[in-house]
């Protein structure tokens, strides 16, 4: 799956030093949070401290991460500068790399996972990230995180790009006993505004993921008959790197594909190439033909 931290988290990850420093300086991290709030000035200077109190979360004792965590998750709430709450997230990553960190943060699922359908599409996206590392832990407590997610997933003010890539996936991962999260999955699915874009990453990241309920898998196959061109040529690659049921099923579908002569000349020689066991690089733009007309 893909991991893209967005806007200021990736400026500020830009700028951590490799650098630990004492232990003592864990504890700053919340007067560090106190003073961006109140006088937020984003300089080198700024971001430097973050990246030693990121490097120090990670090297901080247990009991020393505990006492600061209340002060960094009060700084990610929306009643801050959305600045400040970058910045008390990437602290909240830093505990989640740890291999402690599901742990530490497991008490604390109810508070971080309503984030997740929090307003400012940033700091969901960057919620939605975060919750994909500790629900992969099993210390987790992953139930707030299904339900936060569903949640999100229902709002249709939720960008396309957080629910496809991360948000649907992991549903269907470890929200798969939750018939509520399962039908919310299918009713995105079955949306009428998805973009290619969004089918396309749909594609990509259902088509590894086994067990799929039935219908999700058929959404899967019935793309290649999708009327974009490009999410044609997604559900071929996709189709070649699977190793799920998604694979069988859409085998028929690439065959009637590959020797389909109103298929675009591209998408009908990758099809072939995939049914010889050939994989490719994710960028369906690449093999569809251009000015070659489709009925499609």
């Amino acid at each position: 799956m893909k991991r893209i931290v967005t806007g200021l988290l990736l400026v500020i990850a830009l700028s951590f030093p490799g650098k630990n420093r004492l232990l003592a300086q864990s504890l700053s991290a919340a007067r560090f949070l106190d003073d961006v709030s109140t006088n937020p000035v984003g300089d080198q200077t700024e971001l430097k401290q973050s990246g030693e109190i990121y490097q120090s979360l990670i090297s901080a004792s247990p009991v020393d991460v505990e006492r600061v965590l209340p002060a960094v998750l009060r700084h990610a709430r929306s009643s801050n500068r959305e600045q400040v709450r970058a910045y008390a997230l990437r602290f909240l990553y830093a505990v989640a790399s740890r291999p402690d960190g599901a742990d530490l943060l497991s008490p604390m699922s109810g508070e971080i996972s309503s984030l997740i359908v929090d307003v400012n599409p940033l700091i969901q996206a960057s919620v939605a990230s975060l919750a994909e590392i500790l629900m992969m832990n099993p210390a987790t407590d992953r139930k707030p995180y299904v339900a936060a997610l569903t949640a999100a997933v229902l709002n249709k003010r939720t960008p396309q790009d957080p629910v496809s890539e991360r948000m649907i996936p992991f549903l269907m991962i470890y929200g798969r006993s939750d018939p509520d999260a399962v039908k919310t999955v299918l009713a995105f699915l079955r949306r009428d505004d998805l973009t290619p874009s969004t089918r396309s990453d749909l594609l990509r990241e259902l088509s590894e993921v086994p067990s799929l309920p039935i219908e999700a898998n058929q959404y899967l196959v019935e793309r290649l008959d999708d009327p974009a061109p490009s999410v044609r040529a997604a559900a071929v690659i996709a189709f070649a790197d699977s190793t799920t049921e998604f694979h069988i099923l859409a085998k028929s579908r690439v065959e009637k594909t590959a020797d389909d002569s109103h298929e675009n000349s591209g998408i009908r020689e990758l099809a072939k190439k995939a049914l010889a066991g050939q994989s490719f690089a994710w960028n369906p733009d690449v093999y569809v033909t251009p000015n070659n007309p489709t009925p499609h």
